[in-house]
């Protein structure tokens, strides 16, 4: 699933959800003519999906960015200036 079907499926179930946009004239009961819940379903387990694979690619990122600095940037200046600790995104 391409990541703009995920993100539009998702906006309009929200917007359905909350009762905004085109659902805010009484048409909440009809989102599922629109969509099944196996759908929606499948839309949500194509984002998990995708945020585990970015979750991963950027650990892969950071753990690679540690590597480089390690060997390339001295010590004292690493200390001073980088900070890549877990916590920060």
């Amino acid at each position: 699933m391409k990541i703009e079907q995920i993100i539009k499926t998702l906006q309009d179930h929200n917007d359905w959800r909350r009762g905004v946009g085109k659902w805010d004239n009484g048409e909440k009961a009809n989102y599922f003519n629109t969509m099944s819940a196996y759908e929606l379903g499948q839309t949500i387990d194509a984002a998990i999906e995708r945020l585990q694979t970015l979750e991963k690619e950027r650990d892969e990122a950071r753990q690679e960015v540690k590597t480089i600095i390690k060997m390339w940037v001295p010590i004292n200046f690493r200390k001073s200036f980088f900070s890549l600790e877990e916590g920060n995104e």
